[in-house]
């Protein structure tokens, strides 16, 4: 019976974690993008930062994940270290909610009642059924994530009933007796607790351990209480694992996180020897009950709320003090902990790819700009915006492969995927752009200079070049499947008015309008215009097919050039507007 009764709570606990993990993941999973977009919502207003904290942990379930995102985010220089603390504090709430949801397991009632209800083994066998449905039938893929989550609730919950069943069972039992003597002593209970709680990395789980104790009826507050400061203590391992190989500010997120969770509780440990010292903890010795647990937990953490508010700014400048300036750890673009929370990497790369997208827009307007007049301000600024350019293609590469080995929700997949295959284009506009000014540089440095004629020709062919880039920015930022439909026949068009262009050439040099030199010069730019109009197709394309819209993909992209009367309509359009005859005068 003894060794049954051991078994029975090792795999209650198996399936509470278990349980906790599956259902975690999928709330996440669920949650997508907008966790990230929530936490970089945080102003200088601390309650909004907090109740931001809160919520997220709340919809993950999981105050771990939410730190390492935090760390990952600060790390990544998207967050101010200075503006993480009411988040922190809110997660610590936020995580208190799953222990009320456990502390429902001991509710009961000899009749049908509203607290029937409540009791998880009359709604959990519900929900698994509705759960295991939508994971089996479901089509579309959020809902097949909810019929996982339903899922890992009821295994959550069902493990948390074996626990206490089991806990039943052995609480007479004088070794288990001896084994909850121990935690009379505050000081031992709270190390017990840290350590455990560093060794699962999850604070929700302790306290569902502690509140299943609870109800075998052998504990008391002044057993429970260390046990839950313990767990506040032990869950910052989390952060300060994650904390490692960051730059200065990452590791005082953690460090504060340790300092605002262990500086409370050892006050009120220190509270709770001083009151046993004195004889006046009876009110202590009463026996717990598993909603008293979370009923603690909640209340320390608001306490540790106020305490840290209030000590805000020595708290600050002791994370400070202990992580100090002179960090060297070098620039990273995203931070690697993010691939833990895969939704919001996800998230965070497509933010990194419209911010590179931005800036080869910029340097290709400067490119074009330089052609018209050099300047070498505007150039060396070109320059170093190419570094950036580059770098961005190497970092989103490498951290997109490792993303692509993940599991994920389909969109989120298709985004991974639409990520992937437009930063190579991307560079490689940020590349011809470069080519460009490197020929406005030897141009303005030999003093040479194309025809009139030429730069009439190319003034109209840089308006297209401008609109093809336009509508291919508008295409990818916004997803905006009108804008990507333009840019195949413009693509058109420009290749169309390329070749007119050499034409003219050819026909200036044998008028001996212009030189050999000037034309070596135009045939290398009109081929980097010409490749750019190439990529900005190859960028809208991925757009539209990682939208999957039926009519997009089959009709626009197998059979436009041939069947689409909306893509002769448009190549129309655009070849009139540009036509070089009727802008021969611009």
């Amino acid at each position: 019976m003894d060794i049954n009764s051991i078994l029975q709570v090792l795999v209650g606990l198996a399936f509470f974690l278990y349980g906790m993990s599956v259902m975690s993941s999928s709330l996440e999973k669920m949650a997508g993008g907008k966790l990230e977009t929530s936490m970089k919502k945080v102003t200088s207003n601390p309650l909004m930062s907090f109740l931001l904290g809160a919520l997220i942990t709340i919809a993950i379930q999981s105050s771990s994940g939410a730190m390492v995102m935090l760390v990952g985010l600060v790390n990544s220089g998207i967050i101010e270290f200075s503006k993480t603390l009411p988040i922190i504090l809110g997660s610590n709430v936020g995580t208190t909610f799953t222990g009320w949801l456990l502390s429902l397991t001991s509710v009961s009632s000899n009749e049908f009642s509203i607290w029937t209800i409540l009791n998880p083994k009359f709604f959990a066998p519900i929900l698994a059924f509705i759960g295991i449905i939508l994971k089996m039938a479901a089509k579309k893929e959020r809902q097949k994530d909810i019929g996982v989550m339903l899922i890992g609730f009821t295994i959550l919950m069902y493990g948390m009933n074996f626990m206490s069943a089991s806990m039943g069972q052995i609480a007479d039992m004088p070794w288990f007796s001896n084994m909850l003597m121990m935690f009379t002593n505050p000081i031992l209970a709270l190390v017990v607790a840290t350590l455990f709680t560093g060794l699962i990395q999850s604070s929700a789980a302790t306290i569902g351990i502690i509140e299943a104790f609870a109800l075998s009826g052998s504990v008391t507050y002044q057993m429970a209480l260390p046990l839950v400061l313990g767990a506040n203590i032990g869950t910052c391992i989390t952060g300060v694992i994650g904390a490692i190989g960051t730059n200065k500010n990452a590791k005082r997120v953690a460090v504060l996180q340790v300092l605002v969770n262990s500086i409370c509780a050892l006050v009120i440990l220190a509270i709770q020897l001083l009151l046993s010292a004195l004889n006046m903890n009876s009110f202590l010795l009463i026996v717990a009950s598993a909603f008293g647990v979370a009923m603690i937990h909640t209340l320390f953490n608001i306490a540790n709320t106020i305490f840290s508010f209030v000590l805000q700014k020595p708290i600050i400048k002791l994370c400070k003090a202990i992580v100090k300036e002179g960090d060297t750890t070098s620039k990273i673009l995203i931070d690697e902990r993010l691939l833990q929370v895969p939704s919001v990497a996800i998230s965070e790369c497509l933010n990194k790819t419209k911010e590179m997208a931005s800036m080869v827009m910029k340097n290709l307007n400067t490119a074009f700009l330089l052609l018209k007049e050099f300047d070498d301000k505007q150039y060396e600024e070109l320059q170093v915006t190419e570094q950036v350019i580059d770098w961005y293609e190497d970092e989103l590469d490498t951290f997109l492969v490792k993303l692509s080995k993940l599991e994920t929700s389909d969109d989120a997949g298709k985004t991974s995927t639409k990520c992937l295959h437009v930063i190579t284009d991307y560079e490689r506009i940020g590349d011809h752009a470069y080519n460009i000014a490197e020929l406005s540089k030897k141009m303005y440095e030999e003093n040479s200079s194309f025809t009139n004629e030429a730069l009439k020709e190319l003034k109209n062919l840089i308006k297209a070049t401008k609109e093809i880039l336009d509508h291919t920015f508008l295409c990818f930022e916004n997803e905006d499947l009108a804008s990507g439909a333009q840019v195949e026949p413009l693509e058109e068009v420009i290749d169309y008015l390329s070749d007119k262009m050499s034409d003219s050439h050819i026909k200036r040099l044998r008028e001996g309008t212009c030189t050999i030199e000037q034309g070596l010069n135009w045939s290398e730019l009109l081929n980097n215009i010409e490749r750019i109009s190439d990529h900005c197709s190859n960028i809208a394309v991925a757009v539209i097919e990682s939208d999957g819209d039926d009519f997009y993909t089959h009709e626009y992209l197998n059979n436009m050039k041939h069947e689409s009367e909306t893509f002769k309509a448009l190549y129309k359009y655009y070849f009139d507007k540009y036509d070089m005859n009727k802008n021969a005068s611009v």
